[in-house]
C-alpha cells in the first residue's frame, strides 16, 4: 500500500538514544542506591521521563523523586553529544518529504524535542510535531494522534505510524491507522502491520 502521510516516533526510530538514556539513568540511580532493572528500563524507554522512572521504582511524589528526575535530565544532557541519527535518517526523511506529508508524535516534552541538537537537523522537514506537552495522555494513549489529525485533516487510511515500541503500536492501533515497526531500533517484541529492517526500506 502507498501512504501519503508518515508519522514518526523519535527515540529508537530517528535517533539512537538508547545508550545515552541508559547511562543517564544508571548514573542518577546509582547515587541513590536504586537498582536499575534493565527489563523495566526497556519497557519504559518509549515512555515519558516520569513514567520511565516510576517503572524503575522512583516515587515522583517525594522530594527525592523530583531530585532524581531533575538530575536525570542534567546527566542526559551531559551525554547527549553521543547521540546520533540512525543510518541514513536525514537522507530518507528528505526523500519522503518530496512526495509525502511528515509528522512526529513523541513522548518527549516540548523542551526535550527542541533542545536536541541532532533532532534540530530533522525538524524542518516535518509538517507537524506533537509532543507530550501538547496532550493530557501521551502514548500509548491515542490522544497524540487525535490532536495531529485534527490539525492536519489527514485521512487514516492514507497514514502510517513508524515506531519501535509497544507504546507506538498501541497508539496507532487504538486510533485505527497502520503501524510500521522500526526494526533497527526495536528492543522488544512488538505487534506490527509492516516491518522495516532499516530506514532505507521506507523508500519502497
Amino acid at each position: 500500500m502507498a501512504f501519503k502521510n508518515y508519522i514518526f516516533d523519535i527515540d529508537g526510530t530517528l535517533l539512537n538514544t538508547y545508550e545515552v538514556a541508559y547511562k543517564a539513568k544508571a548514573k542518577v540511580l546509582k547515587e541513590y542506591n536504586i537498582p536499575l532493572d534493565k527489563k523495566m528500563f526497556d519497557i519504559g524507554f518509549a515512555s515519558t521521563s516520569e513514567k520511565s522512572l516510576e517503572l524503575l521504582g522512583v516515587d515522583l511524589n517525594t522530594k527525592q523523586g523530583q531530585d532524581i528526575l531533575k538530575k536525570e535530565s542534567i546527566y542526559y544532557n551531559e551525554f547527549a553529544k553521543e547521540i546520533e541519527m540512525f543510518d541514513n535518517a536525514l537522507e530518507v526523511i528528505k526523500y519522503l518529504k518530496n512526495n509525502h506529508n511528515l509528522a512526529i508524535v513523541t513522548s518527549r516534552n516540548k523542551d526535550e524535542v527542541y533542545n536536541e541538537p541532532k533532532l534540530n537537523e530533522l525538524l524542518p522537514y516535518f509538517d507537524y510535531v506533537i509532543t507530550a506537552s501538547d496532550v493530557k495522555s501521551p502514548k500509548p494513549d491515542k490522544e497524540s494522534l487525535e490532536v495531529l489529525f485534527k490539525q492536519s485533516n489527514w485521512k487514516k487510511d492514507e497514514s502510517i505510524f513508524i515506531g519501535d515500541s509497544n507504546n507506538d503500536s498501541m497508539c496507532a492501533n487504538s486510533f485505527g491507522i497502520k503501524f510500521g515497526l522500526a526494526g533497527w531500533g526495536a528492543v522488544d517484541e512488538v505487534k506490527y502491520d509492516y516491518y522495516f529492517k532499516n530506514l532505507d526500506d521506507l523508500k519502497s
